[in-house]
């Protein structure tokens, strides 16, 4: 079971305190004096950006698999006008090429508003990648920091073997999150300088970044170190039934007991030959890269995070946060794709949901026929995307309205490429594919730019965004209202409140057991 819930996970993993110093002066060579130190940035098309700040010390050595300890002050100016290495991952199609990788990855960078000034919002930004790719410095955040007037940090944390392994020895594991709370605490303690508000943060993400805030909100270690949340796509309730992320593969959740990873990180050890952590301490990077993508799980049992988080939004002990949360209209059609890279047929269509559903398998497909949609894989991909993503998403904001506002959002513009940049193939289209929507809010090095047609959606989008960043509600003046828990639906021709409960079945969903 064990060896299907990783395999499961890696096919997801593979296929996704001073203050008081005014702001920076827009020059071209900008100096702010942090806890630990002076940094120098640079001004690029009057946004200030201060890159490679270091928030923990480097990882390496003895420090492997340890929580992050504090950053060596360091003398004199350090040079902050480039990002730094990313952390060690393997090669992804979203991910620019020939970026430098390190251990030695633990830093942030942040971009402040043109004017300079103080007390600006401040959005802490964790990327996504299934929890064995990814990296903060690759999003641009101009567009929000203009629209907002905030201040933006983008965070790279450890992934995969290197940030969520764990053994007997360790007795913890997480340590990805664990570099994601000491960089809000790192935000908190230095954010003034840069001339943002440590009162005004809000923590964010998408696809692995989401369900890491989301576990952040159920985080007792995480209290008071951001006032509201964006979790998009992704949510904490997040998961798969049998078959989904291809055949044989048993249902599977991001979030597992902390014994479930130290029997892998046991295994491990016993195929490197290591009698004891020591060992594995002593082993290179590129030793243990290969194994990076058989740890995307977030352990449950630990001291960040004691309980499941979908057991806390059940139970209301997460953080009494505003939230904004959305998906994109086809969640999974990229995964199934992966998963059954040969159109499935008709017959084929309703042995996955036998597999998946058993008993209620026949419903699913009453619901979802293969004849409406323009393949049987494109029916897969949209019983997935409801079942697995956009559903439990609605679940968890429900459960989260009960105790703070929150506000949901579904993005549907079919000309969206996927995050690797292709257009999806004819077989599932139209469709909205996961990760998709992030270009519309920020720019990627080598990402193609948004076309003159998509333009106007996304900067309808940015706006939504920057206002729930200044107020903690996106409702804008001069743009469709958005009612709090009402599910405002972004396409090319309109923006329109939606029912999911009718759009995307997810009454039905609440009714459906997997087989």
């Amino acid at each position: 079971m064990r060896r299907l819930r990783v395999a499961g996970l890696c096919a997801l993993a593979a296929l996704l305190a001073g203050c008081g110093t005014p702001g920076p002066a827009p020059h071209s060579a900008p100096v702010v004096t942090t806890e630990s130190g002076a940094v120098r940035g640079v001004v690029t098309d009057g946004l200030a950006r201060f890159r490679d700040i270091p928030y923990a010390a480097p990882p390496v050595g003895d420090l492997r698999w340890r929580s992050p300890q504090p950053v060596a002050p360091w003398a004199g100016t350090r040079d902050a006008t480039r990002s730094g290495p990313v952390c060690r991952q393997p090669a992804a199609p979203e991910m620019p090429r020939q970026l430098p990788q390190s251990e030695d990855c633990l830093t942030l960078d942040i971009t402040t508003p043109p004017a300079g000034g103080t007390e600006h919002p401040v959005l802490v930004w964790l990327p996504g990648g299934g929890f064995i790719t990814g990296a903060g410095s690759i999003y641009d955040p101009a567009r929000l920091v203009r629209a907002a007037d905030a201040v933006v940090v983008t965070v790279n944390y450890r992934l995969g073997v290197f940030g969520f392994y764990a053994n007997r020895d360790l007795g913890d594991s997480n340590f990805g999150l664990q570099d994601q709370l000491a960089a809000l605490r790192c935000v908190h303690a230095n954010i003034a300088r840069f001339g943002g508000d440590p009162g005004r943060v809000t923590l964010a993400g998408a696809s692995a970044g989401a369900m890491s805030t989301c576990t952040l909100m159920t985080a007792p270690q995480a209290r008071d170190l951001f006032r509201q949340a964006v979790v998009a796509s992704g949510s904490c309730e997040t998961n798969h039934p049998a078959g989904a992320l291809g055949p044989g593969v048993a249902a599977i959740s991001t979030w597992q007991p902390l014994d479930t990873i130290q029997r892998a990180g046991q295994a491990l050890a016993a195929e490197l030959s290591c009698p004891d952590t020591a060992c594995l301490r002593g082993k290179p990077a590129d030793e243990l890269l290969p194994h990076t993508a058989e740890f995307p799980l977030v352990a449950v049992g630990t001291p960040l995070v004691p309980t499941a988080p979908a057991e806390a939004f059940a139970a209301g002990t997460q953080a009494n946060v505003p939230l904004l949360q959305g998906d994109t209209n086809d969640e999974h059609v990229e995964f199934t794709l992966a998963a059954y890279p040969q159109p499935l047929t008709a017959d084929q269509y309703t042995e996955l949901l036998r597999a998946a559903f058993g008993q209620d398998a026949s419903s699913v497909e009453q619901r979802y026929p293969a004849a409406g949609f323009p393949s049987p894989t494109a029916a897969a991909g949209r019983v997935f995307s409801d079942r697995d993503w956009i559903c439990p998403a609605w679940r968890e904001a429900r459960e989260h309205n009960e105790k703070a506002s929150t506000y949901t959002y579904l993005f549907a513009d079919p000309s969206a490429l996927t995050p690797a940049g292709n257009a999806l193939p004819t077989l599932v289209r139209p469709a909205t594919a996961h990760g998709s929507d992030m270009p519309y809010l920020f720019d990627f090095p080598d990402g193609p730019p948004l076309t003159p047609a998509q333009r106007p959606l996304a900067a309808e989008l940015v706006r939504y965004w920057a206002a729930f960043l200044r107020t903690g509600n996106p409702d804008t003046e001069g743009l469709p209202t958005w009612p709090r828990l009402d599910t405002l639906e972004f396409a090319p021709d309109t923006t329109r409140t939606i029912d999911l409960t009718t759009s995307h079945h997810c009454d039905f969903w609440d009714t459906i057991e997997d087989g």
